[in-house]
């Protein structure tokens, strides 16, 4: 499992694009810091995610057979639903709706930390990467993150992201 610092890192990253619509925004308003910050934190998430995904390979990876799969990409569209937000309620000049917004973001980082929602991430898709929820030979389900095809009888080389997710090892 990774650590708490990784998982912030991984659901900062999954939240990039809208660090990038907050910061247009904030830049616009005249809030230069608030927008530097703001593409910062998306920035140290996406670097953290690429340096996670890279280093972690090395850790343990181990070969899995695939019995079924099904494709779960779509999953990453609910998730954009949140992305609305900046759209209704900001820029503002009230501050109990921005700190209300920031308690709102709060939540969610919470949420996403907490509920293993790691693969459910954007980014993942936009860098090549696919989302399955496939059955092991062993008659395990997980979550499989990978940049090629799952299909049944597959042998795939895989780290464990946490319980029950898995990432290929690039070939």
């Amino acid at each position: 499992m990774p650590s708490l610092l990784t998982r912030f890192l991984l659901c900062l990253s999954s939240y990039f694009p809208l660090t990038v619509i907050l910061a247009i925004q904030f830049f616009f308003k005249g809030w230069c810091y608030a927008a530097a910050g703001t593409l910062a934190a998306g920035t140290l998430g996406l670097i953290g995610m690429s340096a996670y995904l890279r280093l972690a390979r090395r850790l343990n990876p181990m070969r899995v057979k695939v019995d079924s799969a099904a494709r779960r990409d779509g999953e990453a569209m609910s998730y954009i639903a949140s992305y609305l937000l900046p759209f209704i309620a900001l820029p503002s000049e009230d501050t109990a709706s921005t700190i209300g917004l920031f308690i709102f973001l709060g939540v969610l980082v919470v949420l996403y930390m907490n509920s293993d929602m790691m693969h459910i991430n954007p980014m993942l898709n936009l860098m090549g990467r696919h989302v399955y929820e496939v059955t092991l030979a062993a008659g395990e389900q997980r979550i499989l993150i990978s940049r090629y095809r799952a299909r049944k009888g597959r042998e795939v080389n895989v780290f464990q992201m946490s319980d029950d997710i898995l990432v290929e090892v690039d070939r």
